[in-house]
């Protein structure tokens, strides 16, 4: 088959009727030889590629390898080469598929993978690497790479690791590292430099346990070197959904390994001591956070503590008193909100027999029974003005007066407040006491959302599905990578809170032993989404959809569901509510079918079918 070139890229002496030569700047080879086995129609063609450079595939006349068939598009699609490496990129908007796979974007090419351009099939090859092997990239090169494949592996459920490789080394000695490593990556593995110490290599798929023997062999093929070396892994998705969580998890990992060792992200995490409570913590800024908690403990200031409902802001109250000098004594909760505005005063401050209607005994307040001790005052926004002012007493006083008392009564408490709103905001607008603000906050505490701790949502999420588990007396359960997926594209508005109760409700409700996401996607309302920067601008007005748009476009995992409900129903009011039969009929496993009428809440047969 006569097949034409652009102008300029054939080598015209090697050029041979089965074989065509293209040209592109710095032809040097590092990676092997390169070449497309195409088959079009009746004919088949070898074209070599070069090293470096952009190679067109379609019908165009522009187009460096020009294809006949009527299926292909003008600019069908590209190969890269860069870094004795080839990267296909889709041009015709997902016509384009590697081993009958569509894919959208740029995809790495292996060795033997078959590219599909509408009815034309080329085969990819690359000979083996030249001896100074897979180059080691910058890092900011790395992170984009990283980040596609990370994508990729997500959207198909392909196992993926980074290994975080702490050498230990003075900087001058990277050349002989780099030289060694080098030669031990395969072709699809992706490696960068991070500072001086530290090397980053992605492997795509690559599970848990083959990424923990290449780290095994790496650190063996560097001990002669770098004998301190020690190595982190990080596996998506269950340490993490992105590229900055994985990094930070592989990274968090090396801390904990031993020289010449590994060591997993899940080894990484700190577990603390609040009285009688154990506590699991990754994310630095936890980290950060309740080692600034401990400093404080240590002191008397009043602390206030902002953050969103379900952050754990009660759990950090506790740990003051725990790790303070007060522990002996007591802790009194208060939340603020759950009383009426009447009966709050009477709570934080006591009253006497007949200070109001309905007072018929003498009751000493929180305040005084906190006395020596903590008291935490949750929802501290809600407080009245009244109460708000007198509180304002006791903070400069450190006296207590009951109602319908004009006694005061000396108290020594330390006061930590909570809060959800933002008080700076509530004393500009005069709903929040400015000199009581700054009373409350001799420190202030921000506990990030659960959305910003990427590092502990699996940690969290599997230690909450074990005790639950644990409690209801069934074995260790787990979450299946289609399940930790969506529990990382969740916004989690309720936080820790929310997390706790979906694995309480999972262990509870499941009767397999792994969590699949179709099981946690009702219990999350339709997946919010994590919240993405916006392209437009602030002052351009946000279009609101019809309600007839939003009637017809619903997500389409409800679609999905509300079908596999109808389907089931059908299938089991067929069999005449014998569920085996019903399962069979849409070829659904018995123990899913099971699951799925109590997940959907679809009536048995007693309840719905009548005797036959």
């Amino acid at each position: 088959m006569e097949r034409k070139l652009t102008t300029g890229q054939l080598d015209s002496p090697a050029e041979t009727p089965s074989r065509r030569v293209i040209k592109a700047p710095s032809s040097r080879r590092t990676a092997g030889p390169l070449y497309l086995l195409i088959f079009e129609g009746d004919s088949t063609q070898m074209v070599d590629l070069p090293s470096t450079g952009t190679v067109v595939l379609g019908r165009s006349e522009n187009a460096a390898i020009r294809l006949e068939d009527p299926s292909v598009a003008d600019t069908h699609a590209e190969i890269i080469l860069e870094d004795s490496e080839a990267r296909l990129r889709d041009l015709a908007a997902g016509e384009t598929r590697i081993n009958d796979e569509r894919f959208e974007g740029t995809r790495l090419l292996g060795s033997a993978d078959v590219v599909t351009l509408g009815n034309v099939t080329l085969i990819f090859h690359q000979g083996q690497r030249a001896s100074n092997g897979r180059p080691i990239l910058e890092f900011n090169r790395f992170q984009r790479r990283a980040a596609e494949e990370i994508e990729r592996s997500l959207r198909y459920h392909r196992p993926l690791s980074v290994l975080a490789l702490r050498l230990g080394l003075p900087g001058n000695d990277r050349a002989e590292v780099g030289v060694k490593l080098e030669g031990q990556l395969r072709l699809t593995d992706i490696a960068a430099w991070d500072g001086g110490d530290r090397i980053l290599i992605l492997m795509p798929e690559t599970g848990a346990e083959p990424a923990k023997i290449a780290a095994d062999r790496l650190l063996k093929v560097l001990s002669a070197t770098a004998p301190d070396a020690r190595a982190g892994i990080a596996t998506l998705p269950f340490d993490g959904c992105d590229i900055d969580t994985l990094l930070a998890s592989a990274r968090a990992a090396t801390t904990v390994a031993k020289a010449g060792r590994q060591a997993t992200a899940a080894e990484s995490f700190r577990k603390l001591t609040i009285g009688n409570r154990l506590v699991l913590i990754a994310d630095p800024a936890m980290i950060q956070l309740y080692e600034l908690v401990e400093r404080l403990a240590a002191s008397d200031l009043p602390i206030l503590i902002c953050g969103e409902t379900g952050t754990g802001k009660e759990l950090v109250a506790s740990a003051i008193h725990a790790w303070s000098s007060r522990r002996h004594r007591p802790v009194i909760p208060m939340n603020c909100a759950a009383l009426h505005e009447n009966l709050i005063e009477s709570e934080l401050f006591g009253h006497e027999k007949g200070a109001f209607t309905g007072s018929i005994t003498t009751k000493p307040g929180l305040l005084e029974l906190a006395d020596g001790g903590t008291i935490l005052l949750d929802e501290i926004g809600e407080l009245s003005a009244t109460a708000q002012a007198k509180l304002l007493r006791v903070l400069e006083t450190k006296r207590v007066t009951r109602l319908g008392d004009v006694r005061e009564r000396d108290i020594n408490i330390r006061i930590v407040a909570a809060t959800n709103r933002n008080l700076e905001d509530q004393v500009k607008l005069g709903r929040f006491r400015q000199d009581l603000y700054y009373r409350l906050k001799g420190a202030l505490l921000w506990i990030p959302p659960l959305r910003d701790r990427a590092r502990e949502l699996p940690l969290l999420a599997k230690a909450f599905l074990d005790d639950a588990a644990a409690r209801s007396g069934r074995p260790p359960m787990t979450l299946a990578y289609g399940a930790m997926q969506a529990l990382a594209s969740y916004a989690w508005p309720g936080n820790v809170r929310e997390l706790k109760n979906l694995m309480e409700f999972l262990a509870a409700a499941v009767l397999e032993s792994e969590i699949e996401e179709w099981h946690i996607s009702d219990r999350l309302g339709g997946r919010i989404p994590l919240p993405t920067p916006s392209a437009r601008t602030l002052d351009e007005p946000t279009p609101i959809p019809s309600s007839e748009i939003r009637r017809r476009f619903r997500p389409i995992d409800e679609e999905v569901r509300e079908l596999e409900r109808t389907r089931m129903a059908e299938a089991l009011a067929v069999a005449g509510g014998n569920q085996t039969r019903a399962a069979e009929l849409i070829a659904m496993p018995l123990r899913t079918f099971v699951a799925k009428l109590k997940l959907y809440d679809i009536p048995r047969r007693s309840e719905s079918f009548g005797k036959r």
